[in-house]
């Protein structure tokens, strides 16, 4: 933050000033102002070309004398640049799983139907998995799940048996919920927060005032692709043996 406020500070300062700056390819501007988001919904000023011309036209002579001074033999730059490179990369790998992932219509109407719908839930929080699956075999020996709350009460209960969007919920707990119906229990812990919850729909509608799906349809299909990419990353990092 610190750097791009450092830029943009620099960058005002030339306008007007007469310097030898150096050619900028245009593929980087055109990256930029792709990054910035140069769309019909959202324009950027008609000068915005000439000013991420002259940002990375400040950039490449910052970083010209960085080379001079051999700041990029350093090894805590070294690590610095490492960091960022792997972040970099990281990122555009996320945004590649997002554009290739494909969505079906029923796929985007059944998430409409989830961010749409109203519930009621009773939940019993836990501070590991194994005793929230030694409840659940509480569950099963024919022990109700207000009888359950009754055990492990938490002073979050009430507020979480208010009618809730499904939308508006942690993703975390949104898509195991979004799964059940009225009656409902999780069937493994949810975990959030470091915590682990067992969860019953208790109560289920559709919004009245929700918008219609095709209003909608684009922002819906985006949160899937995003979904669906996360759970593509969230299985990667489980086959390394990494578990968020």
């Amino acid at each position: 933050m610190k750097q791009k406020r450092l830029l943009t500070f620099i960058a005002l300062a030339l306008t007007g000033v007469s310097i030898a700056a150096p050619q900028i390819d245009s593929a980087r501007v055109d990256a930029m102002l792709e990054q910035f988001g140069n769309t019909e919904q959202n324009q950027l000023p008609p000068d915005a070309r000439q000013q991420i011309e002259k940002t990375l036209a400040v950039t490449d002579i910052l970083k010209a004398e960085a080379l001079k001074l051999g700041l990029d033999k350093q090894p805590a730059v070294q690590a610095r640049w490492k960091n960022l490179e792997a972040q970099f990369y990281a990122s555009q790998y996320e945004e590649h799983l997002v554009k290739t992932v494909s969505v079906s219509d029923s796929e985007a109407l059944a998430a409409y139907g989830n961010l749409t719908r109203i519930v009621k839930l009773a939940q019993v929080r836990f501070a590991t998995a194994d005793e929230a699956r030694a409840a659940q075999q509480l569950l099963l020996k024919g022990l109700s799940f207000e009888k359950l709350m009754e055990r492990y009460p938490n002073p979050d209960q009430p507020a979480m048996q208010e009618p809730l969007p499904i939308g508006r919920l942690p993703v975390e707990i949104a898509n195991i919920v979004g799964n059940m119906q009225k009656g409902d229990v999780s069937r493994e812990p949810v975990a959030y927060q470091n915590e682990f919850y067992l969860f019953k729909i208790t109560a289920s509608e559709q919004a009245q005032d929700a918008p219609p799906f095709e209003q909608v349809k684009e922002a819906v299909i985006r949160q899937v692709k995003q979904q669906k990419a996360q759970e593509q990353i969230d299985q990667l990092l489980k086959a390394n043996g990494i578990s968020l």
